[in-house]
């Protein structure tokens, strides 16, 4: 014999139902949050550089003007850009009749024609790089105002034109150019590096309020269905609906808090393994330095091995506490040609500064990055709820860089760019 199921669910299968959906909900935004954390750490750790202190398989953030010897030409607009979304709308009007023989007539434009296209271009911000353009996520189009060629169809477009100011984030590759690589993505935006990780961390926040929010909501909607006609005879019995919304909610919140925490430690090693390996860039420099300099600045041979007695290893608390001095005496060898006028005129020593420059300003970066990642780690573990995951998961602060904030003294080969950054 087979089961007779009920022409009706039961009111309480409806809200089982119901919870159980919100739960899912929350679940999938918790993948995506997962993602999006990926996308906004990959964006976060990238430097702002500019080209010059580029070298092969870095990945950093660009800001310049764009260039194109041969621009692309946007139809019917015939702006000069180096990409370009454009589109011919026509504009339809039909009439409809309801059931009491009433009409209506509607109108919308739909797209007869369109076409994309993008082709590389170079990035000066008084030197130039080549920004491959084949495979970017182009955030920079900027819609242009529209055409109307007659009054039933219009033309639409969307360029990056020739001289905008953007942003580009890559990976300087082998041959000289600017690309994606591995899990960096070959962005281009009009926005600055420090708006776009922001916007990217705003969208963290709101996919995990969501996370925790829907299956809230849907245990309190299952047990407002569940206790149905009761609330109104009763209208204490609406209390009910705060902790079914809480029991639903409890177990997707604990499972985000813990993944976020996962994340941000595995986030704050990457960081310092980054610095670490800036400072082994920084040291494998010191012996160069010292030989340049030996004839003509001898007595500040200390000063230059300062450089090299930092690496962080194993030891976070250690080397925390020892690079505050070793930024302080790596803008002292940035500063030496001024005591030392004629290293000026050393093309080795001017190559080497350089590289260090771009060292000491990819280190303060990442020192900054590390101590941001730190922070946020120290404030949740130490924070109310998030602290009972963290207490039930055993873990502990992390130290913080210490380090000497003070600018960097200028290049020696300064450049002037053509646009300002902002």
């Amino acid at each position: 014999m087979f089961a007779v199921l009920p022409s009706e669910p039961s009111p309480l299968l409806i809200a089982a139902l119901v919870a159980v959906a919100g739960m899912l909900l929350g679940a999938l935004l918790l993948v995506l949050l997962r993602r999006q954390d990926h996308v906004t750490w990959v964006l976060a750790r990238a430097p702002e550089l500019p080209i010059h202190a580029l070298a092969a398989g870095d990945d950093a953030w660009l800001r310049g003007a764009v260039r194109s010897a041969q621009p692309l030409a946007c139809p019917w607009f015939r702006v000069p850009c180096v990409a370009y979304s454009c589109r011919r709308e026509r504009q339809h009007t039909w009439v409809t009749t309801d059931k009491d023989g009433h009409t209506t007539t509607h109108t919308e434009w739909r797209v007869e024609a369109s076409e994309r296209q993008a082709c590389d271009f170079v990035l000066d911000d008084g030197e130039a790089i080549a920004v491959r353009m084949q495979a970017a996520q182009d955030e920079a189009l900027v819609g242009l105002k529209t055409d109307y060629e007659s009054s039933d169809l219009r033309h639409c477009a969307s360029v990056l034109e020739v001289g905008a100011a953007v942003s580009v984030l890559g990976v300087k590759q082998d041959d000289g150019s600017f690309d994606g690589a591995a899990e960096v993505p070959c962005l281009v935006t009009r926005k600055t590096a420090a708006q776009r990780v922001r916007s990217s961390a705003r969208s963290e926040a709101w996919l995990f309020f969501f996370a925790w929010f829907l299956p809230f909501a849907g245990g309190a909607v299952a047990a407002g269905l569940w206790l149905g006609p009761e609330l109104q005879r009763e209208p204490v019995m609406w209390l009910w609906l705060l902790p079914a919304g809480l029991l639903t909610m409890l177990p997707v919140w604990w499972l985000g808090v813990f993944n976020r925490l996962v994340r941000l430690r595995q986030q704050v090693l990457a960081a310092f393994r980054q610095v670490d390996v800036d400072l082994a860039v920084r040291a494998g420099l010191v012996p160069n330095l010292i030989a340049v300099v030996q004839g003509t600045a001898a007595h500040e041979r200390e000063l230059l091995a300062a450089l090299a007695g930092i690496r962080s290893g194993n030891d976070p608390g250690a080397a925390t506490a020892a690079e505050g001095s070793a930024a302080g005496a790596a803008r002292q060898v940035l500063a030496l040609h001024e005591s030392y006028p004629t290293l000026k005129s050393d093309g080795l020593y001017l190559d080497l500064h350089d590289r260090l420059w771009a060292v000491e300003e990819k280190l303060a970066h990442t020192r900054t990055l590390y101590n941001d990642i730190v922070k946020e780690w120290n404030d949740r573990i130490a924070a109310f709820p998030s602290l009972l995951v963290a207490h039930t998961c055993g873990y502990r602060s992390a130290p913080p860089f210490a380090g000497d904030d003070a600018p960097l003294p200028p290049r020696l080969r300064q450049r002037d760019g053509p646009i300002a950054a902002g």
